[in-house]
């Protein structure tokens, strides 16, 4: 099962043309950053240049800019890769987020305790869930179901349980606008595949307070999510927890731990 990564080598899409208020560089420079990923950690400036669709000396200049400016490094083959401070605004916007629910660890170290299997808190991103939180559970089968995802990792809101939780807590014209956005790339064996199913189960998730995920993310995971209530939070926010699709169908999923991840939720 491959772990799902926000930009798997692609770069953040390059506007067609310069608009005169924004930064034609900037642009380039955080498209070089995005270019790498757990799949693809290291490239030369031939293959950087030929995904940012520039010239190899023009790609070239903004790569030394950015290992001045320690963003990135090179390897004993003198190809790039993200040194550890590119990482630094990424763990400061995360840290931010998690100072709005100061309680969160407790509570999601007992939903853990409780279930027996992985959780998460997890925030809405564009059009993916990150992840702000996450504890790991050791039971038998846990491990790949957790498909190596940790505190960072963007998942896909339309087939992870609390990437439909968050979704659901929206408001009209923004889960409108959200789902108007959204590819429903095929991931897991179940995967919705239609819009027009998606927003009827999002209606069926408001009613219930539950989400939750069918071998949609992966084959051989399924997970149960409920949103966190937000006014006055910065982002809408959802908790999840992640188990072996063989442990519960699920119906048994939502009737054994439906009730206990409700009530963290509320609790967060």
């Amino acid at each position: 099962m491959k772990a799902p990564d926000k930009s798997d080598g692609n770069p953040r899409r390059i506007r067609p043309a310069p608009e005169p208020r924004l930064s034609r560089s900037l642009e380039y420079g955080l498209a070089l950053l995005e270019s790498f990923s757990a799949a693809r950690p290291a490239w030369q400036i031939s293959e950087l240049a030929d995904v940012l669709e520039t010239s190899r000396s023009t790609t070239h200049r903004y790569a030394q800019t950015l290992l001045v400016l320690e963003r990135l490094e090179q390897d004993k083959h003198r190809r790039y890769r993200l040194a550890h401070l590119a990482g630094r605004i990424g763990i400061t916007a995360i840290d931010t987020i998690r100072r709005e629910t100061p309680a969160a660890r407790k509570i999601l170290e007992d939903l853990r305790e409780q279930t027996g299997h992985t959780v998460s808190l997890g925030a809405l991103e564009g059009t993916h869930a990150v992840y702000l939180q996450r504890f790991f559970s050791h039971g038998p089968g846990q491990y790949a179901t957790d498909l190596e995802l940790g505190v960072g990792a963007y998942v896909p809101l339309h087939c992870t349980a609390i990437g439909k939780a968050i979704l659901a807590s929206l408001s009209e014209p923004q889960q409108r606008a959200t789902i108007a956005s959204l590819t429903l790339e095929q991931e897991g064996p179940n995967t919705i595949k239609t819009k027009r199913a998606l927003t009827a189960e999002l209606t069926h998730i408001r009613t219930t307070g539950i989400a939750t995920c069918d071998e949609e993310q992966a084959w051989g995971v399924r997970s149960i999510a409920a949103a966190i209530p937000h006014p006055g939070r910065s982002r809408p926010l959802a908790i999840s927890v992640t188990v072996p699709a063989y442990h519960y169908t699920v119906k048994t999923m939502i009737a054994t731990l439906g009730p206990h991840v409700k009530a963290a939720a509320e609790r967060i």
